[in-house]
């Protein structure tokens, strides 16, 4: 009898073992959309244990940090203590205050529930991404354009999955840079963002992916970046693939539930957020893709992983973007539009529907609900990926120029998709590519000709000749983001002034095109050469072929003040020499009065930096009396330039992260622009201060 007791304790104890298990579901967390540098803010994340242990601080079970796990990014320490016992079942809120990192930079938040000593366990809660901008509120940020249901607009499909070694990276096509360059940082994003607008794109539809998040953060904050310098860059919309992502998840969305209709809307919301913590500018719903103020969506193949989608409403849909965006961005107020493909399943509430990644041709058209969209597509070939795989040969490019020739001729078509810019292990994308060889793997022994003229650029080049007639822009357009052009000048004073202009038309500008910024001949006094030119060694032109749409030219020119005193009505605008005046006119009066005597461009306000000499890793401060318009140049020993801050407004001092900007150990020139007026002031970087 004493044994059967003992081998039943010993059973109990074993199954207790056995079935006691932790376990964890993220429920919720209340975090702020964006953050500044150093800032002390608060946080909730809500746990439900979903085991069949009690948490208990004593038995060590903490919420721990991850992105990368155990990280000490927002906490002293990576740990968070339980404010109460946890039973299974119950749910717990960890009020947390956290400090923002002070370094410039894509940080995650995210959290999950551990037993120090034992495992990590359950769910993870949601990742958050943040954007550490340490520069200053002062950019030349502008207004976007807007699209009509009636516009005419050149899309593509573009996609986030890159990183040193990480997916897509056996395409045929080889980018100019190597595979290598695609490594999904912030500055690939800016090349590829740069070879977008070179080809007059008009819509990038971004891949939704989860596991792709982080280097879409980095394309967003390229974007920001961009815009900062003035940019008009191309709208953003969020393109759903429920084949990958509901595979990765190894889920299945079902839209007869609230909750099944919550989790694939939540991507879209995901999408945004993350959008505006990129950019949190006024302007920032500008860049987001509307048509007649309505935000635009795009998913492909509704019928992968989608149970019940049929009964999915617009209205679904809208509420819930609504709920998450209206107050504070307006264009979420109203109603979505949705894009689908063609030839798969749609939604009932499709507004424009394509062949979009689902046939194998070099065009092929969809009418839906008046709009006719046109999809073009330059070759495919998946070989290296897929056995047998396919192909559609590019043959140098002509099937793709015909494509376009057709689309042009055709005054029915309301909209033109390339299938891909990016998409590189089915070689599909129109990106810059080698020309000198086609990269193989396996039994693949196909062949093929990426242009006809080896030319790296060829889909560029063919997509913006094309896009330029069939969009509604004007082949010449410019307008003035910033100029200090001044109101007051002494006779016979010498003042370098900053025009910053937007080419807002489909003609690139350089100087071979023979496109200048110049003063009106028909002003009667001159108030210098009266035209100034672009270098085209100069913005990257020699790799990009000018400056395109979307994209800024800085000019610096030399005001000459007449010997004549007086007032005089000045103009300054865009002109194609011999051809047109376009775009914006400054119209500036200015007042020349005689010589006083006092030393040319002195200046009124000083200005300190500290420390100096300072380190080469840290970050200086520069301290005065600055007004709108003014201008703080570094420039290096050799008179080249390192920074430059043009002031939006009033302000007393502002901090240069040193690092961010390459300086060097060595000597270097702050130069205030005031005004009429210039100062100048040395500054030392040294390594070890």
């Amino acid at each position: 009898m004493k044994n059967k007791i003992s081998y039943t304790l010993l059973f109990l104890i074993i199954n207790f073992v056995v079935l006691a298990e932790n376990n964890s579901q993220f429920i919720s967390q209340v975090v702020p959309s964006n953050v500044s540098p150093g800032e002390s803010f608060n946080i909730s994340v809500t746990f439900k244990n979903t085991g069949t242990t009690t948490w208990r601080s004593s038995d060590n079970y903490r919420l721990g940090t991850q992105s990368p796990q155990d990280n000490t990014i927002w906490l002293p320490t990576n740990r968070v203590q339980l404010p109460n016992d946890v039973s299974p079942g119950a749910e717990v809120t960890f009020n947390i205050t956290l400090t923002a990192p002070v370094n410039e930079g894509i940080y995650a938040l995210q959290w999950r529930m551990v037993q120090d000593g034992v495992e990590w366990f359950g769910q993870q809660s949601e990742v958050v991404y943040y954007v550490i901008n340490t520069q200053t509120s002062d950019t030349l940020m502008i207004e976007g354009n807007h699209f009509s249901v009636s516009s005419h607009i050149v899309s593509t499909s573009f996609f986030c999955w890159y990183g040193e070694g990480e997916w897509q990276v056996n395409g045929p096509w080889i980018p100019i840079n190597g595979r290598e360059s695609w490594d999904g940082s912030v500055e690939y994003w800016e090349r590829m963002i740069k070879q977008v607008m070179a080809a007059n794109i008009d819509v990038f539809y971004v891949e939704l992916i989860p596991i792709m998040e982080e280097s879409r953060v980095s394309f967003f904050y390229a974007l920001n970046l961009l815009r900062s310098e003035g940019w008009n860059v191309p709208k953003v919309c969020p393109f759903l693939d429920p084949e990958i992502t509901y595979t990765l998840l190894d889920y299945h969305a079902d839209c007869s539930t609230e909750e099944g209709k919550d989790e694939l809307i939540g991507h879209y919301i995901r999408f945004y957020k993350q959008y505006y913590a990129a950019n949190p500018d006024a302007y920032a719903d500008d860049y987001i893709y509307t048509q007649d103020n309505h935000p635009v969506l795009d998913i492909w193949h509704i019928q992968l992983h989608i149970d019940n989608y049929d009964q999915l409403t617009r209205d679904d849909v809208t509420t819930r973007l609504k709920a998450a965006f209206g107050s504070e961005h307006p264009i979420f107020n109203n109603s979505v539009k949705m894009i689908n493909n063609a030839y798969s399943p749609a939604f009932s509430f499709a507004d424009e529907r394509i062949y979009q990644f689902e046939m194998q041709e070099y065009k092929i058209d969809k009418e839906w609900n008046g709009i006719n969209s046109s999809l073009l597509k330059p070759g495919y070939w998946d070989q290296n990926v897929r056995d047998p795989g396919y192909q559609l040969k590019r043959d140098g490019g002509s099937h793709f120029k015909t494509s376009w020739d057709e689309v042009n001729s055709d005054a029915t078509i309301d909209r033109v998709y390339i299938e891909s810019f990016n998409e590189y292990d089915e070689g599909s994308g129109i990106y810059a590519a080698r020309t000198d060889t086609v990269y193989r793997i396996s039994s693949n022994t196909n062949t093929d000709v990426w242009s006809s003229d080896n030319d790296p650029w060829e889909y560029i080049k063919t997509t913006a000749e094309g896009a330029a007639q069939f969009n509604d822009i004007d082949k010449l357009g410019a307008k003035i983001i910033w100029n200090n052009i001044p109101d007051n000048m002494t006779a016979g004073e010498i003042f370098n002034a900053k025009v910053v202009v937007l080419n807002e038309g489909n003609e690139s500008w350089s100087a071979a095109n023979n496109i200048k910024l110049g003063q009106h001949d028909t002003d009667p006094e001159s108030f210098g050469t009266r035209r100034y030119l672009i270098d085209d060694s100069q913005d990257e032109i020699s790799e990009y072929g000018g400056i395109f749409r979307g994209r800024v030219k800085t000019f610096n020119i030399d005001i000459v003040a007449p010997n004549t005193t007086g007032s005089f009505v000045t103009h300054w605008q865009m002109l194609k020499e011999g051809i047109a005046w376009f775009g914006d006119t400054i119209t500036k009066t200015i007042n020349v009065s005689a010589a006083t005597g006092m030393k040319k461009n002195e200046i009124r306000p000083n200005f300190t930096i500290y420390p100096t000499p300072a380190n080469i890793n840290s970050e200086i401060t520069i301290n005065g009396e600055f007004n709108a318009n003014d201008i703080i140049i570094i420039y290096d020993i050799n008179g080249r330039k390192i920074f430059e801050k043009v002031f939006s407004s009033g302000q007393s001092s502002f901090n240069i992260n040193l690092s961010k900007y390459k300086f060097q150990n060595g000597l270097y020139f702050v130069r205030l622009v005031s005004n009429n007026n210039i100062q100048t002031k040395k500054m030392l970087i040294k390594t070890n201060m």
